[in-house]
């Protein structure tokens, strides 16, 4: 795919000298350096902020991190970020998450920070995830105008290090997003949520080896919204019945399986008892896409594990779907603090969110969730599932659970849902539980060309 047109005739305007680097299709910058074999500190960006004053385009380098507390003093303003909404509409002629650091082209004021300055090349994403664009600094400068500068990022890599490396800068920079309270005391969460009452009845069942459709029908329509849910699910193309399926016992018995609802119903149960906000990297919209992406996903991923391998596709579904329970946590007990991690992974998409959370809270999602699963006396093996879908070097007890979700989540991320420390499927994980990459591939592809009833449902479930 080529450049905007609104881009192209820019710079053709300009008469600045440039050059294309194409490369295959990538959901983030890193991805798209290291397909063009270039350092990902070659590269910058563009943060779109909004005040009383009007918007404006913040550029700085792609391995960079906004320090919103130092652009703000810079400025005298009370600068946000413009919700990822409301970019579509600004940059109308681009891809989403790709907008091209030229803000003369939009209409938009801009400030430039210092360290970009030290760049002799400056390469963009031009407003297409397959191209990059590569100019010289001092033909960016031109193509900026008179743009505003000034100090207001840091590397991401200060983050990452040991303070007692960096002389303390560490806690400095913690210190402007993350209140003192969160620091100090997240990891004893006084206030993990309840069970829900209808996860509990299902818990109790599940625990009855006597148990059968008709009892957990009973349980499920005392909540009509989870009712609604799971008849939904029995009535997709999903899953393949002919006809329509208007009694829950029915959708249990004939359609889904009693094992199957079982964890459907507990993960649709919990996940609607925390509330947090609709927007944002980390608000109820991108957690329900991607978890019901990831639950299908890891369901079908587990049919095709070898004998040997095989695990109940519920509790596979199950911990796909819960997997970042944690994020929900954060927003629903910690609410101020969870506004600040998400303005501050919104700001800096190149980073990996496990790694801003523990630097702007000490804690990870994936950490909170197991807390809160044990707390809840989940199975076991839900709780590894959630504490190790990061880590390919867990293969310890349950470990197909966990690598089964880091699968998915690394196919997922190849079209742009979610997140992932790393890209690429891992080669091991893969070999360990009997998959193939292309098989995961064709899996995942298809999910995506059909995936209008999961797109219905996540938005269902956000609502």
């Amino acid at each position: 795919m080529g450049l905007p047109a609104n881009i192209r005739e820019f710079l053709d305007r300009r008469t600045v000298p440039y050059q294309t680097l194409l490369h295959p299709r990538t959901s983030t910058l890193t991805q798209a350096a290291n397909a063009c074999d270039i350092p990902v500190s070659q590269l910058v960006r563009a943060v779109i902020l909004v005040d009383g004053q009007g918007l404006l385009m913040a550029v700085l380098p792609a391995d960079h991190v906004l320090d919103f507390e130092a652009l703000c003093t810079l400025l005298h303003r009370n600068l946000e970020l413009v919700p990822g909404s409301q970019l579509t509409a600004i940059f109308d002629d681009c891809e989403p998450r790709s907008y091209p650091p030229l803000a003369p082209a939009y209409d938009l004021d801009v400030i430039v920070d210092a360290a970009v300055d030290n760049l002799e090349v400056i390469t963009f994403e031009p407003g297409v995830h397959t191209t990059l664009v590569q100019v010289s600094r001092n033909d960016f400068r031109s193509l900026l105008g008179d743009a505003l500068s000034g100090s207001f990022s840091r590397p991401a890599a200060s983050l990452r290090a040991d303070p007692a490396d960096i002389d303390g800068s560490l806690d400095h920079v913690v210190d402007q997003f993350t209140p003192v309270r969160i620091k100090q005391n997240i990891e004893e969460f006084h206030e993990l949520p309840a069970l829900p009452a209808t996860a509990a009845q299902i818990l109790r069942l599940a625990a009855d080896p006597m148990a059968n459709a008709r009892q957990l029908a009973d349980i499920i329509e005392q909540d009509p919204g989870l009712s609604a849910q799971v008849l939904r699910y029995a009535n997709s193309s999903l899953y393949g019945y002919a006809g329509c399926i208007t009694n829950l016992q029915t959708a249990i018995a004939r359609v889904l399986g009693f094992e199957f609802v079982i964890n459907l119903a507990l993960g649709l149960s919990i996940g609607k008892s925390l509330r947090v906000p609709q927007e944002g990297p980390f608000g109820l919209d991108a957690f329900w896409k991607h978890s019901v992406y990831a639950g299908r996903l890891v369901e079908q991923l587990a049919t095709r594990l070898p004998s040997r391998q095989k695990v109940p596709r519920g509790t596979a579904y199950l911990a796909g779907l819960l997997q970042n329970l944690g994020r929900l946590v954060l927003g629903h007990t910690f609410q101020p603090e969870f506004y600040i991690l998400n303005r501050f992974a919104q700001a800096n998409p190149e980073m990996p969110t496990c790694e801003l959370e523990r630097q702007v809270l000490g804690v990870t999602h994936d950490q909170i969730g197991a807390w809160l699963l044990e707390a809840w006396d989940l199975p076991e093996e839900l709780v590894v599932a959630v504490r190790h879908h990061h880590d390919e070097g867990y293969w310890d007890r349950h470990a197909t659970y966990p690598q089964l979700v880091l699968i998915a989540n690394r196919a997922l991320a190849k079209h742009g849902l979610g997140e992932t420390d790393r890209a690429g499927l891992p080669a091991f994980s893969l070999e360990m539980l009997g998959l193939k990459d292309q098989q995961v591939i064709e899996i995942t592809d298809s999910l995506f060309d059909g995936g209008g009833e999961l797109e219905e449902l996540a938005r269902r479930l956000a609502a």
